[in-house]
């Protein structure tokens, strides 16, 4: 049973705005329905879920102002990608963090992808293995990251490397 959930972004403070969305959008299920209302054309923020999202939502205006603006944005069912595929996803997403982690003197390795429980092992090397933010790390970047270009994964588990 799909949902619509309602932002009237008109009694939201601009600047929590795109958080506010992002937000609601990450909590959805496919094909469920955000429906924003605003007092401009969204423009900006549909460049953002371009850049984002491709490919996984679908943007319809069901109101064009003048003073209201109403834009349904639903999340696309996507067939999940297993094997190849999804391992091709979780390069990409350790790439997209890999320079971050580079930055603080570590790296992340991906060591495995169970295709059956949907779960991600990595391991944190360098200054990041023994880091007792590492963790944080891991769940905040590494795993949100791989969460963004491969929706189908449920977890990411980290394997420390301790140095001797």
């Amino acid at each position: 049973m799909s949902e619509t959930t309602k932002l009237d972004l008109r009694t939201i403070p601009v600047f929590e705005r795109h958080s506010r969305i992002f937000d609601a959008w990450e909590e959805m299920e496919p094909e469920d329905t955000l429906q924003i209302i605003n007092d401009h054309d969204p423009k900006p923020l549909h460049y953002q879920f371009e850049a984002e999202y491709k490919g996984r939502f679908s943007w319809t205006y069901s109101g064009n102002g003048p003073e209201e603006w109403v834009v349904d944005i639903t999340k696309l069912k996507l067939p999940e990608a297993t094997g190849e595929e999804l391992r091709k996803k979780v390069s990409d997403a350790l790439d997209q963090v890999r320079p971050y982690l580079q930055a603080d003197g570590g790296d992340v390795e991906l060591l495995d992808i169970d295709d059956t429980t949907k779960t991600v092992r990595v391991r944190l090397v360098g200054a990041c293995g023994g880091c007792p933010s590492a963790a944080m790390t891991l769940k905040a970047g590494v795993e949100s990251t791989i969460k963004k270009f491969a929706p189908e994964i449920k977890s990411v588990e980290a394997e420390q490397m301790h140095d001797h």
